[in-house]
């Protein structure tokens, strides 16, 4: 299979306390499931196969909600927070969703994920 990106490697991407399970569109938080809407998890998905890249406000609405939608930053901010809440232990200081003032957002997963 060769050396491939190791986020698209496995079926199931982990970065703090979540877990994805992309085969079985599952998402758990601390061994719990999280319920995320299909915009919650068409977000994550795209900031998953970007991991450690910053997405400007424009490629991420294209990406999830389509061309039509590219100026509509306010949605983006309305699901980020969303995203946050519910899987940042602590959403006012984010560890893994941060926001790239004037430019997009980035999804960071521990300094102990392999490269």
């Amino acid at each position: 299979a060769g050396e491939g990106d190791p986020a698209n490697a496995d079926p199931v991407f982990r970065f703090g306390e979540v877990e994805i399970d992309r085969q079985a569109r599952l998402v758990r938080r601390a061994g719990a499931e999280v319920h995320l809407t299909p915009i919650e998890y068409r977000l994550l998905s795209v900031l998953v196969a970007n991991v450690g890249r910053v997405l400007t406000h424009r490629q991420l609405l294209r990406e999830v909600w389509g061309p039509a939608q590219s100026a509509q930053n306010h949605y983006l901010r309305i699901y980020m927070a969303h995203l946050r809440q519910k899987l940042e232990r602590d959403p006012a200081q984010p560890r893994h969703f941060l926001t790239e003032t004037a430019v997009g957002y980035r999804l960071v997963v521990d300094a102990d994920w392999p490269r």
